[in-house]
């Protein structure tokens, strides 16, 4: 996977890369336009049935950010819960120190 911005506000991901190198690949290896690509040539669909997929995923994360937005903030006790599949009650998650950890791992915090 290629990551076109960079891994935070701080890193803009043009320190150890230029701006010509993620437009290249942007324009070349990008895996959405190549699936569509694919999709076209081999007659999977038709570019009027990408589009109407393309405009119903963007109205589905219009909606998706709205009901986020419009969503009461969830209580700070709920910050590590379900975020793994199979989560366990021996489950262990390091915070940024062993005093944010959440679970059982020799100390339960």
């Amino acid at each position: 996977t290629y990551r076109y911005h960079g891994h935070s506000m701080s890193d803009p991901g043009i320190t150890y890369r230029n701006r010509e190198e993620v437009a290249q690949v942007r324009a070349t290896r990008d895996p959405v336009d190549r699936v569509k690509k694919y999709c076209l040539d081999t007659e999977l669909v038709t570019e009027a049935e990408i589009k109407e997929i393309d405009k119903e995923i963007k109205a589905e994360v219009v909606a998706a950010v709205e009901a986020a937005k419009s969503a009461p903030m969830p209580d700070p006790s709920e910050l590590w819960t379900d975020i793994h599949v199979g989560q366990t009650k021996d489950f262990f998650m390091r915070g940024p120190d062993i005093t944010t950890s959440s679970g059982v791992y020799g100390t339960v915090v």
